[in-house]
């Protein structure tokens, strides 16, 4: 156990703490937010947030297996970071209406960085295992954001396109993706199937929905 290991590690986990303290703090309850928000069809219903207790979770065990550990390198630490403010900078500006160029950037980062992430975690998933979960899950969920975000952008906020197109386009977005991913897998070309959970939480979401209508 080295020293910048170890320091790198108590860096990243008060930085993850930090980020969902504030989380909470910034997400309060937002009428004209979420009044925004419900105005595209895509957007999934409340409950389907809380996946984030369980990314938040599969993170905090990866903190405990991983103490000082090499895991947290330097680029490691740096992209992880970089998820959290990206994560935290996002909510923070599609709460307080900074611009859409300052969210969607934001989200942007989030997304990039997280992929970045789970790619440079890859290397540890044989001695780590909680690491794929942690990691992948993470990313299917920013991937998710991103879509949603750019559709509150394109469809409520700057009127650019319908939210009729917008949701024919993202359906097919959501459909794509895990068709590739597992494709891969039996292909043996990637193993990132647990990237594709938080899209078959929000078929089951968005089936509940037009069921209970």
């Amino acid at each position: 156990m080295t020293t910048n290991y170890l320091f790198n590690f108590w860096l990243s986990l008060s930085v993850f703490v930090a980020h969902i303290i504030t989380n909470f703090i910034v997400t309060k309850p937002n009428v004209e937010l979420f009044t925004r928000l419900e105005k595209l069809t895509l957007f999934p219903p409340g409950w389907v947030f809380g996946i984030w207790f369980v990314i938040w979770t599969f993170q905090s065990i990866l903190f405990y297996k991983t103490f000082g550990s090499e895991f947290w390198s330097n680029s490691n630490t740096l992209f992880f970071i970089l998820v959290c403010l990206g994560n935290l900078g996002s909510q923070y500006a599609g709460a307080n209406n900074l611009g859409w160029l300052i969210y969607i950037m934001l989200i942007i980062c989030m997304l990039v960085s997280s992929i970045v992430f789970m790619e440079k975690a890859s290397v540890y998933y044989s001695t780590f295992s909680i690491a794929k979960s942690a990691t992948q899950l993470y990313v299917g969920w920013a991937s998710l954001a991103f879509l949603v975000g750019l559709g509150v952008v394109l469809v409520t906020d700057q009127q650019i396109v319908s939210d009729k197109l917008f949701t024919i386009i993202g359906s097919i977005i959501l459909t794509i993706v895990p068709i590739v991913i597992w494709t891969l897998w039996f292909k043996d070309k990637a193993d990132y199937r647990i990237v594709t959970t938080p899209y078959f939480i929000l078929y089951f979401a968005f089936t509940l929905r037009i069921m209970l209508r």
